[in-house]
């Protein structure tokens, strides 16, 4: 194409070249494809970590910091896929936690607010995480629903968020 003066623009010059890259196949569909599928069967916004999904659970009422859990919603069983686990500090452990898996479960009136996180923010939460009191000890190891006594299990810190927060957690002891 010729300017006002019927010179030729550098630009026009590339319009000539052939495009060699047009015989590359185009993955963008196949990208879009993958995106959908993975949006329709993970729940928007959720972080996952080596399988994990962390959350932050504060008190629906003052917001305080109650817990720090995660699920694996990519589990294998339908029972693993329901359960939540929570950080026991003192223990260094996230244990299977039956009446947060059914507020979890909830949508409405739930006690603790769930906020998806990601592990990085989980490491450093695990260290604000208040001491769970004997009460809530008692009530996880006595299961009312969702879990029999031989679903509650029990995850190390140092599996689930590395071995330098679990150093961390028994320096702030």
């Amino acid at each position: 194409m010729d300017d006002v003066r019927g010179e030729r623009r550098p630009h026009d010059y590339l319009d000539s070249v052939p495009n060699y890259l047009d015989t590359l196949p185009d993955y963008r569909r196949l990208a879009r494809e993958i995106g959908q599928d993975m949006a329709a069967t993970r729940p928007p916004n959720v972080l996952t970590y080596n399988g994990r999904v962390f959350w932050k659970l504060t008190d629906a009422d003052s917001g305080a910091l109650a817990w720090l859990a995660f699920t694996r919603p990519d589990a294998r069983s339908a029972l693993a896929r329901r359960k939540v686990w929570t950080l026991i500090p003192y223990l260094q452990v996230f244990m299977a936690n039956w009446f947060v898996s059914v507020d979890h479960e909830l949508t409405e009136q739930n006690q603790w607010i769930h906020t998806n996180i990601d592990v990085y923010e989980a490491r450093e939460l695990a260290l604000l995480v208040p001491q769970s009191q004997a009460e809530d000890i008692k009530r996880i190891t006595r299961p009312e629903a969702v879990l029999a006594l031989d679903d509650i299990d029990r995850h190390k810190v140092t599996t689930v968020l590395g071995k330098g927060t679990a150093q961390a957690m028994k320096a702030r002891r």
